[in-house]
């Protein structure tokens, strides 16, 4: 179970709401529900997840 989810299903409309998060919440579920939700999201990726930082990294 997400840990955030029963917070943000508290909150009527996320759509075009900026949510940000720790790195704790940087997980593929979370940003999967943000967006089903229409919301926009922004997350720290810690130096421990390297192929995640290159593919970053890689983007202009």
């Amino acid at each position: 179970m997400i840990i955030s989810v029963p917070l943000l299903d508290t909150v009527a409309n996320l759509a075009e709401t900026v949510v940000t998060s720790d790195a704790m919440h940087t997980q593929r579920e979370h940003a999967d529900y943000l967006l089903r939700r229409g919301a926009h999201y922004i997350v720290i990726v810690k130096g421990n997840r390297k192929k995640l930082r290159q593919q970053l990294k890689s983007f202009p």
